[in-house]
């Protein structure tokens, strides 16, 4: 089922012996709630993104997502990342049948390895990079404000700063009551 199932997407084969969507949606049942944020460290071909995104459509819910890869044979560029942008866009399967989509949120991470050594360079790349990792933990993705000491971001409940310079504090704190509102803010 799994194999027919991503061709019908795909239009083509890309992937060797996919796990059926029924199978992870059964696995969802039995472990998840409708707030639940499912990790897979070994997503493939993005059926258990499918999976959730299929759950949340039936029941309402507001469960998430966070698939992996190392990329290895640009499974996540050629299978993974095009499987769930037709699921979230809708798309014509092998029979010409149009499967619509379903409506939901896309973001797409490459990451890069920061040195070990712990000189003053990698932490400050590893912070730098750190900024979308803590946009996925406060589910803060809208850019609000960009410089190279405060990064602000929102959603329609609250804020996020990020701040990489101390002497930005004092900005950030206009900024923070001129908006009101809920925030985080983090500070390296």
């Amino acid at each position: 089922n799994g194999t027919q199932e991503l061709e019908d997407i795909l239009g083509e084969k890309k992937f060797n012996n996919p796990k059926p969507v029924s199978l992870i949606r059964r696995m969802l049942e039995l472990t998840t709630d409708k707030n639940s944020v499912v990790l897979d460290f070994m997503a493939g071909s993005g059926t258990t993104g499918h999976a959730v995104l299929e759950a949340n459509k039936e029941d309402g819910g507001n469960r998430q997502f966070i698939l992996c890869t190392n990329n290895e044979n640009n499974i996540a560029t050629e299978v993974c990342h095009p499987r769930i942008t037709k699921v979230i866009d809708g798309y014509k399967d092998a029979a010409g049948k149009m499967i619509t989509g379903i409506k939901s949120n896309l973001k797409y991470f490459r990451t890069a390895f920061v040195g070990a050594e712990p000189s003053d360079k990698n932490k400050e790349a590893l912070t730098k990079q750190a900024t979308e990792m803590l946009c996925m933990r406060e589910d803060t993705f809208e850019p609000v404000k960009e410089t190279s000491e405060v990064k602000i971001f929102r959603n329609s409940k609250q804020h996020t700063g990020i701040v990489f310079d101390e002497n930005a504090i004092p900005a950030l704190k206009k900024d923070i009551a001129k908006t009101g509102g809920a925030w985080s803010v983090y500070i390296f």
